[in-house]
């Protein structure tokens, strides 16, 4: 292994131990998130394949669908395809090819990533795409000027608790101008708790509300107390909360 190659792994792995990372399959990414500011020539992703066989990789941005005939995207991954071996790096250039976005509010697409590992010749189609795995991160394109600034921005959340249909709802009104990803809510009321259902993706768009399914009922008054768990620019996860 020559001299780049041993840093650049070293240096993968190192990351993996300071900053939580998202696995999937046997990639690791250098973060959960691409942030992507206005101005910005191009950004870099570090890939790491920690599986002890080789993978193509096609590599894609869309709206969060994992369609690669996808055509609306604003940023172009290269190299598109490629192959990691065993252990091996790869650093990836997202291009952002100039294609007009909202100026008041960021906004966010995904990266895919879709790892095919090696099959046996007389193994069936659909025992191999079974095999195959696609890995999303999140990317977002921030425009310059937006105010308050982004870690700020979870201090500025109003929740409030709505029944719908015999159920009880946790409902986020965002303000800001950034999109607020959470991995957990939970209502207090006395010592009684409560959590939002867990969803693929629990995250509010910037001037907008969105409602979290509590998992069972709970007496909701203005003196109950939301904690709430939410992933900052660095993949970290940070908790507030706030009363109803």
């Amino acid at each position: 292994m020559n001299k780049f190659r041993r840093v650049g792994w070293i240096s993968v792995l190192l990351i993996m131990f300071l900053a939580p990372l998202r696995v999937y399959a046997g990639l690791i990414a250098s973060g959960t998130r691409v942030i992507y500011t206005e101005g910005t020539r191009e950004i870099s992703l570090m890939l790491a394949n920690t599986n002890s066989w080789p993978v193509i990789v096609q590599s894609w941005v869309d709206d969060g669908s994992g369609n690669p005939a996808y055509t609306g995207a604003p940023f172009i991954v290269l190299p598109s395809v490629f192959r990691l071996q065993p252990e091996g790096i790869q650093g990836l250039r997202i291009v952002y090819n100039q294609t007009p976005l909202p100026r008041d509010r960021e906004s966010v697409f995904w990266i895919n990533l879709y790892e095919i590992p090696p099959v046996s010749k007389n193994m069936p189609e659909q025992s191999r795409l079974q095999l195959a795995m696609n890995t999303q991160l999140k990317i977002f394109y921030r425009p310059q000027g937006l105010s308050p600034a982004p870690e700020s921005a979870a201090a500025r959340l109003k929740f409030r608790a709505v029944q719908e249909g015999g159920r009880w709802y946790v409902e986020c009104d965002n303000p800001t101008p950034w999109h607020i990803s959470f991995t957990d809510i939970i209502v207090r009321h006395g010592k009684t708790q409560r959590h939002v259902e867990r969803e693929m993706d629990m995250m509010t768009a910037p001037f907008s509300q969105r409602r979290y399914a509590l998992s069972g009922n709970i007496p909701v008054t203005s003196a109950s107390e939301i904690q709430f768990y939410y992933v900052d620019d660095r993949g970290a996860i940070l908790n507030d909360h706030t009363r109803l």
